[in-house]
């Protein structure tokens, strides 16, 4: 789950959640997030329109929905890559 991030046309406050069914994350706005008909039933309308049902959130984003990426002003979707990897790259490349 990523929180804070505010949508560059919309001005909202957007929340990604991953769901269980797919594994993408998706964009949720945090009115959605906190309503208490979406409360109730532990599911949540996503930008794109699916009805997410979050994925533990101590688990790491899946790959980022593109339609949601699109509707929330994001941009393209980037697929998912390895953070380890990059951070990994950039102190070898400090240390030598």
């Amino acid at each position: 789950m990523n929180g804070g991030a505010t949508g560059p046309a919309s001005g909202q406050d957007l929340v990604t959640l991953t769901s269980v069914r797919d594994n993408r994350a998706h964009i949720v706005t945090e009115v959605e997030l906190c309503s208490s008909h979406a409360a109730r039933m532990g599911r949540y309308e996503a930008l794109c329109g699916h009805l997410i049902s979050p994925a533990p959130m101590v688990e790491p984003d899946g790959a980022r929905c593109a339609r949601c990426a699109e509707l929330g002003g994001i941009g393209r979707a980037p697929e998912r890559s390895s953070r380890r990897g990059r951070t990994r790259g950039l102190g070898r490349r400090l240390l030598t």
